[in-house]
């Protein structure tokens, strides 16, 4: 094991050093994010506030994404050991779930060149991907032989990336723990895996760090927490509520935490990297617009108790927030003095997850009428006031289809201008430092809990034909000419289009709705005609 920082005398001195110097200044602004609610929204029906005729920075990051266990198939091929994914999906533990396998599923791990391709259609310079722990180390154990297969496999296609001027944005951990792991240790409840994830960052560091300029250590510890520990929805499906799972955030943060360390210590001075960790949100809207004290203070321990319970230590003072203390009281784990500085500062940006799976369990997070609302750029400004205005990467930002929606995503098309436009609204009105945006997903994949029942690809794929051709979506089309415009240019309102919609085309009033309904999105259902398809089945897969 390398001799990494701990939080021993001489990391609480480096730390205090830090943060003499200002290398952070979060810490002096933790609940300022209460002034967004304070701040009025645009209203969507005045044109001039509900969108923004304008291009992003030079020098934008446009990119795509996937994780492994959703796309790579060849589940024990070549070496690979099974997953905790694997495991739970081949096993009786899911409960009213889709019986889907992930065992093939887009099959990149074999057909990574076309995704390569799909990027080149799509004019993005970066992509976001993610190892796979039981492909590299089958039996979990950095400390031992890497699986040369895989070493290979990933070796290629970062290689063939750089070559076609594609930036690699690298995620060590994307919920594909190696099942050994859980069996063995009990998965991420247990503490060891917090030295043996930072053995395997490590490894990936030295082998394919000179190659790699961004580094993220996990994606969404709040969906590993809640949805793998508490509720057993995901993979290893258990149900301990927050005895269990807050235990596991716990575990996360700290690995997170070694392994930025490690980075920072032995790799960033030759590779000169970048390394964050992905975090997720939702947003809440006080009761009927109404920004009361009381109202803001509800949605501010809203987003704290979701956001804000990975943020606080990491990029605040390194506690968890006060309302989730008085929350959970004795049950949730505490860092000691030490640790706090020791957590804190470890991350070099802020890597933003905002997408349906996040404002899915937010239903859980809201308290006396608050509006679960899509809102991207009122996230990116909680964030700026919350947390010293950071360095921001959206690494997620997409909504999903039914599957039998096929390549006319129209809906697909409409948020994801939507949330590409709040981006830029929060980057040119707000100030927001966001430097790159990453539209999820490449291609259509194995979506979780939900298999194949919906599809979040800008690439069409048939999982019955075993080519597993990327057909580009109508979404894959719209984003290759924001990508390729760098954004929305004024003259693009002159580009007069003619046509008639589809016999079958239902009309109906979306926003209004949302605006109307004090619950939100649940506004969608009762005024969308129920044959309006994708728009009406957000609710249905929301709830």
């Amino acid at each position: 094991m390398l001799n990494h920082p701990s939080p021993t005398l001489n990391s609480l001195l480096l730390c205090l050093l830090l943060l003499a110097s200002g290398w952070k200044k979060a810490a002096c602004s933790l609940g300022d994010g209460r002034k967004i609610w304070q701040q009025p929204t645009p209203d969507p029906i005045i044109k001039d506030q509900s969108f923004l005729h304008d291009t992003f920075p030079s020098g934008f990051l446009w990119g795509s994404g996937t994780s492994a266990l959703q796309t790579e198939g060849s589940w024990d091929q070549e070496g690979k050991g099974p997953s905790i994914w694997d495991h739970f999906t081949h096993s009786n533990v899911r409960d009213k779930l889709a019986t889907d396998t992930a065992n093939v599923a887009s099959d990149s791990y074999t057909r990574w060149d076309e995704d390569v391709e799909a990027l080149e259609y799509l004019g993005v310079r970066s992509y976001y991907f993610s190892l796979s722990w039981p492909r590299l180390f089958p039996d979990g154990n950095a400390k031992g032989r890497p699986n040369t297969a895989a070493v290979e496999h990933y070796s290629r296609l970062i290689e063939r990336l750089l070559d076609k001027r594609i930036e690699p944005i690298v995620t060590l951990y994307h919920w594909d723990l190696p099942q050994v792991l859980q069996e063995r240790y009990g998965g991420w409840k247990n503490d060891t895996l917090v030295g043996m994830f930072e053995e395997y960052a490590a490894f990936c560091f030295n082998v394919f760090g000179s190659r790699v300029r961004y580094w993220l250590t996990m994606h969404n510890p709040y969906l590993v927490a809640v949805q793998g520990y508490g509720t057993g929805v995901h993979a290893p499906g258990e149900t301990d509520g927050p005895a269990g799972f807050l235990i596991v955030a716990h575990n996360l943060i700290r690995a997170h935490a070694k392994a930025w360390h490690t980075y920072n210590t032995h790799f960033r001075p030759a590779q000169k990297g970048k390394v964050s960790i992905v975090l997720g949100s939702h947003w809440v809207e006080p009761q009927r617009g109404q920004a009361t004290a009381a109202n803001i203070e509800l949605c501010q321990q809203s987003v704290e108790a979701a956001l804000g319970w990975f943020a606080n230590p990491i990029f605040g003072d390194g506690d968890y927030p006060v309302s989730f203390k008085m929350k959970h009281g004795a049950l949730l784990p505490t860092f000691s003095p030490e640790e706090k500085l020791w957590v804190q500062t470890t991350a070099d940006f802020f890597a933003l997850s905002f997408g349906p799976n996040n404002l899915r369990l937010a239903r859980g997070l809201v308290q006396y009428g608050q509006t679960v609302t899509p809102d991207l750029r009122r996230v990116l400004g909680w964030i700026k006031l919350e947390y010293g205005d950071p360095k921001v990467l959206v690494i997620e930002g997409s909504w999903f289809s039914e599957a039998s929606v096929g390549k006319e995503d129209t809906v697909a098309i409409y948020l994801m201008k939507r949330f590409i436009n709040q981006v830029l609204q929060a980057i040119t009105f707000d100030g927001v430092q966001v430097f790159g945006y990453s539209a999820w997903s490449l291609v259509d994949g194995f979506e979780w809990n939900y298999g194949f029942t919906v599809r979040r690809g800008l690439f069409y794929i048939n999982f019955s034909q075993p080519n597993r051709t990327r057909t580009p979506k109508t979404s894959a089309q719209y984003y290759r000419r924001v990508v390729t415009n760098n954004g929305f240019p004024s003259d693009e309102t002159s580009r007069e289009i003619k046509g008639r919609f589809p016999c079958e085309f239902h009309w109906g009033l979306w926003w209004l709705a949302q605006q109307q309904h004090s619950g939100g999105l649940s506004g969608i259902r009762s005024t969308v005609l129920p044959s309006a398809g994708v728009l009406g089945s957000i609710l249905d897969h929301h709830q």
